[in-house]
């Protein structure tokens, strides 16, 4: 009987949800709950419909109740992973993988749905791992293909990628996402590939869609020199971006003045102890030179590089109990006196050592920690922090260029651009003031002109014996999952700088505001 009405009031809840009905779902789902506490698909979907309110501390504490129970199918299993990748909680995630290797998985689609989770947490070799085997079981889902030509970037093999991609675009001609990723490989003849893409962009009815292929456009009209036609396609690309976005520019700039509320008694030294790992984050606006600097500084012996992590997100959720899509928001800042630093510090630590592979110091190269440097210096007190900057107009049309996921929803518009750049000069001026010991400030126009020397400071202020093997970033295995994968793995490239020039005419109010 009791099995019989937690069947009942879960069929409920579903009919609720699919009806747009929250607060109804919410009490069906605790209706289930009530009877079967141990009742995995309603603990995972109210933790879901609790992370939508905000509310982090219930939805993480459903979901590790979830990890405690049986899981009995792969559908089950799938979406406890995505539910734990939301939460933040990668070493949870890490752990059932492991348990459930590849062979264990039942489809193609599942196994492309588990890599795409792992990379999302960063352990991309797992993640290589999954995308490999979900091609192996089925060599034509072309959702399959892409995920493990996505992957397969990350890692430098430019020709396997485009040969997966060229695999799944010939199965399936509307694979936005597919044109894409293929028109970053810089591959050769983009003419050939150019008829192909407008073909697809015509087809394309959503917005989505025609972002990634209008994007997909841009590149290769770009690599072909044709740049009046390029930046049509471009702005087409970021027309189609922004209006899926939901970007207040004022609520943005709420959180900027508040972080500079932040004062010298704030930074207390109250957080982790634990010294045993350093972190170096690595922060700036992204397109600024932020990947190019984490390579140089990861390629000494004594340093991981981690790459883009969200552990002190997760850590700042869990301590202040608010769940946002952002890194920071105004209820975060607003609760800053009243957090645990000591556990968001201990916190963090323990959700980077897997990614320190046993080295004494690792990377966190989330570019938007710029906003979360008081948050971090106390709770860290031996963190350090590399600040990179560059060109703001080269900033700008690369910020343009780049079809990000959800991050940097002002990089579509120039006069957004231009908004977000000031304030986040004036929030890193705060903190310089703050923490003037414990910034170091580089530039990639300086890193790019005498690599050397910037690698001989980034040791100097680390406290690291200098290696000058760390310039020879092209030597490197680690895996880059950034907008920067494909360009890094040339080596450091002095021909990146100017690049606007060749849409100077299309760029007037960015170079206006920056001249």
């Amino acid at each position: 009987m009791t099995a019989s009405r937690a069947r009942r009031n879960f069929q409920r809840a579903e009919t609720y949800l699919s009806a747009g009905h929250v607060d109804a779902a919410t009490g069906a789902l605790q209706a289930v709950l009530a009877e079967m506490p141990g009742h995995v698909p309603a603990l995972l979907k109210l933790s879901a419909l609790h992370l939508m309110a905000g509310a982090c501390t219930p939805a993480n504490q459903l979901t590790l109740h979830a990890t405690r129970q049986t899981i009995d199918s792969p559908g089950l299993a799938l979406q406890l992973i995505g539910q734990l990748v939301a939460l933040g909680q990668s070493t949870l995630v890490l752990d059932i993988c492991s348990q459930l290797p590849p062979p264990m998985w039942d489809s193609p689609q599942n196994l492309a749905a588990v890599a795409q989770q792992l990379s999302r947490v960063g352990a991309h070799r797992m993640a290589r791992a999954y995308a490999r085997a979900a091609v192996d079981k089925d060599p034509r889902h072309p959702p399959s293909l892409y995920m493990a030509a996505h992957i397969e970037v990350f890692f430098g093999e430019v020709d396997a990628a485009a040969d997966l991609l060229e695999r799944a675009l010939h199965l399936y001609p509307d694979l936005s996402d597919a044109h894409w990723l293929l028109s970053r490989l810089r591959r050769p003849d983009p003419a050939a590939r150019i008829d192909r893409i407008e073909r697809a962009l015509a087809r394309a009815a959503q917005t989505e869609d025609q972002a990634f292929i209008a994007y997909a456009l841009h590149n290769e009209l770009h690599d072909l020199g044709d740049f009046k036609r390029a930046f049509v396609a471009l702005e087409r690309a970021c027309r189609a971006k922004r209006a899926g976005l939901d970007y207040d520019a004022g609520a943005t700039r709420n959180v900027f003045t508040r972080l500079q509320q932040w004062s010298a008694a704030e930074l207390s030294a109250d957080g982790s102890e634990d010294h045993q790992l350093t972190p170096i984050f690595i922060v700036g606006l992204h397109r600024s030179g932020t990947t190019l600097v984490e390579r140089i500084i990861g390629g000494h012996s004594q340093v991981s590089a981690a790459g883009e992590t969200y552990e002190l997100p997760t850590q700042l959720r869990l301590a202040s109990g608010r769940y946002s899509s952002s890194v920071v928001d105004e209820h975060m800042v607003a609760a800053r006196q009243s957090l645990n630093y000591r556990h968001i510090g201990d916190g963090y630590l323990a959700g980077m050592r897997w990614r320190a592979r046993e080295r004494p110091w690792v990377t966190d190269k989330l570019p938007s920690n710029f906003f979360n440097i008081g948050f971090i210096a106390r709770a860290l007190p031996h963190a350090r922090f590399i600040h990179v900057s560059r060109d703001p107009i080269d900033t700008g049309l690369s910020s343009l260029r780049t079809l990000f996921s959800t991050a940097c929803p002002y990089s579509y518009d120039q006069q957004e651009f231009v908004s977000y750049h000031g304030w986040q000069r004036e929030l890193m001026a705060h903190w310089r003031a703050l923490l003037p010991e414990r910034i170091l400030e580089l530039t990639y126009e300086d890193v790019v002109a005498n690599p050397l020397a910037a690698a001989q400071r980034m040791s100097d202020f680390c406290g690291l014996p200098f290696e000058p093997g760390m310039i020879d970033i092209e030597r490197s295995s680690d895996p880059v999952a950034t907008a920067s994968s494909v360009l890094v793995r040339d080596g450091i490239r002095r021909d990146r700088g100017r690049l606007w020039q060749s849409y100077a005419e299309q760029l007037k109010p960015l170079i206006d505001a920056f001249a």
